[in-house]
């Protein structure tokens, strides 16, 4: 039974195996080995040498002595001579052992010997917007075998395009997405080194791309896109809000998605069959597939820049986007999805460069493992959703400041650095610099950790009015590290982000519909005793700030912020009194909804009717009420209320009453024993 299962299973996989790579044009060795342990186990005699191609391969059958082998190696091309005579005599036994042994040899993800390899770099993404779950792929093409290797434990900051030198081992029996699959040895680091960097692709994101959509369906099991060629085509470029609209505005109008790049009149959206199924996620047979059927249907497929595959939702994959990274003018994107144009607007970002838009709100340079905007699957990989590299929720928006920033669309003076400390006026993010006469972008320089920060006014217009409201009329502050974008924090008036360590604040003074004021100050500024732009303090210059009615004694943050936590001390001294010190002087002691009412700290039946309004046995007319003395209209019940029923409603350090919770060292004056 044991034999026969294997026999199946390996049989199985290697017909699937064939038909994948017969559309390739393709024959891997793992193939003729599912076949070599198939024939092994159901026909042993018929054991051919060509079936094995590797001298170790062929040692697994040589347990017994050297006399005995059943396949001894090939003295041609390191195969196997395999004795039909002498597997016959094998015993049952030994020949379902063997199969066993070979049916999990074949799923080993043991290493194999170390490889070099060189080529260029490829890099994807893969977004799971429904779990909030993404991957950074890097492949390489290597330049002698044309094998195709992922690299496991790359850097992220490996760019595509780039030449690289790659030395590591081999995973055995492991494919993704039909790519070979290069780990570091163990206790040591994947070896990579840069032949030549990647071509610079700041000429590529501006102008008009040329990009055709390839909408998939599948023979096999009859999958196929819902909507319409038309409604993918208005998504794509005609609509009203569009992925073509969308790009126009928040790039200033520097870049668009031609809708016909062949000039027949129509959009380039193209609706083919493949003869394949849809339920094992193969995309790179999907893709080969798709273009010679396109091909084959009169696409010109070197007319464009992109291919945008529009798969059935319904396909047996874990992604809604799957895309290159900063691919120039030679890129792919496969899409799961048709009716979610942010998805379409999202990998087509990745292509032109663009990583995610994510949340570092405690400033570590690390994405956050959580994301405030409630139950939110992933933590912060997505959770800057400003911008349409966030999650894809079937919402448009523009992209963030740095995004904008890195794809060039601001036109000088459009940035601003500061390079010291003052207040900067800077417009909308949504509003053309040129239009708006401001710049829309503040660079703050880090001194001591490196990098900037990135400053932006974000407000709900344009593709913007569907942005989140917690974003509205507030700065938005950003770090930019490597890939993601990094949202460290959002300031309304008057609130301040600080960088102790680069001896930075910035504050957001004021804003209106036109403009937001930003202050910046710096160690350059803050400490030199003197009130300099966006400090309410410097050191022992306090600006006049006091405490107000209260005695105590404000002080001065590193920071130049004024600090009142050492204005109040709990107890009311002889200058504060109830109006000019309430923190001190008026109790807090009352609290409402414990079930006593606390008349002598002020509660009645209209300040706290939880605690001093009831019901005897749940009757109106028992209804008794604690807290008006002898003047409570409503009629008062002492055996409820008791002596609560006389006290005065007034608690106030100083009015000559020890009442409530004042005590001889709280409210010496009142209570002087």
């Amino acid at each position: 039974m044991l034999r026969r299962a294997a026999a199946e299973r390996v049989r199985h996989d290697a017909a699937r195996d064939r038909q994948r790579l017969a559309a390739r044009g393709e024959l891997r060795t793992s193939v003729r080995r599912r076949v070599c342990a198939v024939m092994l186990v159901t026909r042993p005699s018929r054991l051919r040498p060509s079936l094995f191609q590797r001298e170790s391969r062929a040692r697994i059958f040589t347990h017994d002595a050297p006399g005995n082998a059943p396949c001894t190696p090939s003295p041609r091309r390191g195969g196997a001579r395999c004795s039909a005579r002498r597997m016959a005599r094998m015993t049952s036994h030994r020949i379902g052992v063997l199969s066993f042994v070979i049916a999990l040899g074949l799923t080993s993800t043991a290493h194999a010997r170390r490889v070099e390899i060189s080529g260029p770099v490829e890099v994807i993404q893969v977004d799971d917007f429904d779990h909030g779950r993404s991957r950074l792929i890097h492949r390489v093409r290597d330049d002698r075998t044309g094998r195709q290797y992922e690299l496991q434990g790359a850097s992220p900051d490996l760019r595509h395009g780039t030449r690289v030198r790659v030395s590591g081992r081999v995973l055995r029996g492991v494919r993704r997405d039909g790519a070979r699959v290069l780990v570091a040895p163990p206790g040591e680091q994947l070896s990579v080194s840069v032949l030549q960097s990647e071509v610079t692709a700041a000429a590529l994101v501006t102008g008009s791309r040329k990009a055709v959509v390839l909408v998939v369906g599948f023979t096999q099991d009859g999958k196929t896109v819902a909507c319409s060629d038309t409604a993918i085509a208005a998504t794509m470029f005609t609509a009203t809000a569009s992925v073509d609209s969308l790009y126009r505005e928040t790039s200033y109008g520097q870049l668009s998605w031609q809708a016909d790049t062949d000039g027949n009149g129509k959009p380039d959206v193209f609706r083919i069959a493949i003869n394949d199924a849809g339920n094992d996620c193969d995309n790179a047979t999907w893709r080969t597939l798709a273009d010679a059927a396109a091909t084959a249907a009169g696409v010109n497929l070197g007319l464009y820049e992109h291919r945008l595959y529009v798969l059935p939702s319904t396909v047996a994959c874990s992604w809604s986007g799957y895309a290159q990274v900063g691919c120039g003018s030679n890129c792919w994107a496969m899409v799961a999805t048709c009716d979610r144009g942010d998805v379409f607007a999202h990998e087509l970002g990745h292509n032109l460069g663009l990583y995610h838009s994510s949340f570092d709100l405690d400033d570590d340079g690390a994405i956050d493992a959580t994301c405030p905007w409630g139950a939110w699957p992933g933590g912060g990989q997505y959770c800057d959703d400003s911008d349409v590299m966030g999650i894809s929720t079937n919402v448009w928006r523009q992209v963030n400041g740095p995004h904008k920033d890195q794809l060039g669309w601001i036109p000088a003076g459009g940035v601003v650095t500061a390079t010291a400390g003052g207040v900067y006026t800077l417009a909308p993010l949504e509003m053309s610099p040129a239009a708006a006469g401001l710049p829309v972008l503040l660079r703050v320089p880090r001194p001591t950790t490196g990098g900037d920060y990135y400053v932006s006014f974000r407000r709900r217009i344009g593709y913007d009015s569907n942005m989140r409201l917690d974003y509205a009329d507030r700065a938005s502050i950003h770090t930019r590290p490597s890939t993601n974008t990094l949202l460290v924090g959002l300031l309304s008036d008057g609130q301040t982000f600080a960088d102790p360590t680069n001896g930075l604040v910035i504050t957001q003074a004021s804003h209106d519909t036109t403009a937001v004021r930003i202050a910046v100050s710096t160690t350059s500024t803050c400490g030199n005793g003197v009130l300099d732009p966006g400090e309410e303090c410097d050191g022992a210059n306090l600006g006049g700030a006091t405490c107000g009615g209260c005695a105590g004694t404000p002080s001065c943050t590193v920071a130049c912020k004024i600090d009142r936590s050492g204005c109040t001390n709990g107890v009311c001294d002889v200058s504060e009194t109830c109006t000019s010190c309430p923190a001190d002087c008026v109790s807090g002691g009352a609290v409402c909804g414990n079930g006593v009412c606390e008349a002598g700290n002020g509660e009645n039946c209209v300040s706290c009717p939880a605690d001093c309004a009831g019901r005897q046995s749940g009757r109106l007319k028992g209804r008794f009420c604690c807290g008006f003395g002898a003047s409570n209209p409503v009629g008062c019940d002492p055996t409820k209320c008791g002596a609560c029923t006389t006290q005065s409603g007034s608690v106030c350090c100083g009015d000559g009453i020890c009442n409530g919770t004042e005590t001889n060292a709280t409210c010496g004056r009142d209570c002087p024993h």
